[in-house]
């Protein structure tokens, strides 16, 4: 009955869902030259890798989901060389950096759920296991797969505040309901994940707390040499401490300029990096920092080609843009983990306002202090534990804010090793995810072998 309700909805919804699908092709949001997978057509060499055992659909929504399930994707491939790797995403960025994965040999968007698009879908993949990083239910997809024999994990399972609240509602419990009761086993990041994913509906047997698999996914510290190295590639003079924002989120920009002018009344020679959430709002981040009266500089129009090792005895490489400007706005993809590396401290976006917080990962594992806002919902147990290290630190406003950082990049040499220390403790401390993971995967494949 619930399926039946939820594919009949989907059928009178189904002409302004269209429409919305075209207006988004119209407007760049969507990607044209591999629409048809948003259908189920997906490429014929995913159909005629009939040989490649046993056979993985893992599913990871956009950029997050993605760097989540990227030391997963390698435990499996180590686990099984001769498996079919299928890596799809819902949003045009994540794409992107999941084509930067190695171990998938294929990435495809995920199909709209409807029943014939769905099964046309499965008929290509033909999964063994279905893997879905962090939680998506979607009740076709879940219960086809199933019939068809698939064995369905939750890995890296996380539930926001929001997700609690729409899960326990009735109407939304009555359409989920199905596809919860496909998934074999919830890998929780956290107690009170696996505690919300039994509010939900998911069933306590299959509910287990393994961690987060971002702990395995975080890169492994810059040397010294390579941070130098990074420092005048970015155009930073020698010697001056550096402030990196990433991930803000519409309207953070104005309150980081705000608080750049009270940490510059301290530390006139701070130079402040900002990297945007999302790429389409750089002009406008770049407005925003414009009110500090402080030049603006672009990565995108500097930016020089990827660092290549320096043989002995060749001259240092020449500081890019230095003269240009205090802030450098980072409009590039994929460089900010490693950007994180020069900082002397950082901040991280959507915390400042309601928008849930972004991954303290990045600057933890290159040994620097994370500070954030009291949004942080979304990322409440990392955040917990680097507020608990003494290596993450929140901070309610932007007076406070710049109180902090200027305290931050004012430390010893000393208190910064110290601090350092502390960040990859916990990082490394909570390293091991992934393999777990990958274990009760491979249970999974035993238990379906006849």
């Amino acid at each position: 009955m619930n399926l039946l309700v939820y594919n009949l909805l989907l059928l009178l919804l189904s002409p302004p869902l269209l429409l919305f699908l075209l207006w988004r092709l119209a407007n760049g949001k969507e990607d044209l030259a591999h629409w048809g997978e948003r259908w189920g057509a997906f490429p014929l060499d995913v159909a005629q890798s009939r040989g490649a055992s046993p056979r993985f659909w893992v599913h990871a929504v956009s950029v997050g989901e993605v760097m989540a399930a990227a030391p997963v994707l390698r435990e499996l491939r180590q686990r099984f060389p001769d498996a079919l790797i299928v890596l799809s995403t819902t949003t045009i960025g994540g794409r992107e950096v999941a084509q930067k994965q190695p171990p998938a040999d294929e990435v495809l968007y995920y199909p709209l759920d409807f029943p014939l698009v769905i099964d046309r879908a499965l008929r290509t993949v033909r999964p063994d296991v279905v893997l879905l990083m962090e939680w998506e239910i979607w009740p076709n997809f879940l219960t086809r797969a199933k019939r068809q024999g698939a064995k369905i994990a939750v890995l890296n399972g996380r539930i926001s505040d929001r997700g609690l609240r729409r899960g326990q509602s009735r109407f939304a419990a009555f359409f989920t309901a199905p596809g919860l009761a496909s998934v074999d086993r919830f890998a929780m990041q956290s107690e009170e994940d696996s505690r919300r994913a039994a509010l939900v509906g998911a069933d306590p047997a299959r509910i287990e707390t393994l961690g987060n698999t971002k702990f395995d996914e975080s890169m492994t510290p810059l040397t010294s040499a390579d941070r130098d190295a990074l420092r005048a590639d970015l155009g930073i003079p020698p010697g001056v401490p550096v402030w990196v924002c990433g991930s803000t989120r519409e309207g953070e920009e104005a309150l980081i300029a705000e608080a750049a002018q009270k940490i510059w009344q301290r530390v006139p020679n701070l130079f402040l990096i900002v990297a945007p959430r999302h790429l389409t709002r750089a002009d406008d981040a770049a407005a925003a920092l414009e009110t500090t009266g402080r030049g603006v500089r672009r990565r995108s129009t500097t930016a020089s080609p990827p660092l290549v090792p320096r043989l002995p005895g060749s001259p240092d490489p020449p500081r890019r843009g230095a003269r240009r400007g205090d802030v450098l706005l980072l409009d590039t993809f994929g460089e900010l983990a490693r950007v994180y590396a020069v900082a002397d401290a950082a901040f991280v976006g959507g915390s400042l306002l309601p928008f849930g917080g972004q991954s303290v990962f990045q600057p933890l594992a290159q040994g620097v202090p994370a500070l954030f806002g009291p949004y942080m919902n979304n990322q409440r147990d990392i955040a917990a534990l680097a507020k608990a290290e003494g290596a993450g630190f929140e901070v309610a406003d932007t007076a406070q804010l710049a109180a902090e950082v200027t305290r931050l990049v004012s430390r010893s040499e000393e208190e910064k090793a110290e601090m350092s220390r502390r960040a990859r403790a916990l990082i490394e401390r909570n390293q091991g995810v992934a393999v777990r993971c990958v274990d009760r995967v491979a249970t999974l494949l035993r238990e379906r072998t006849p």
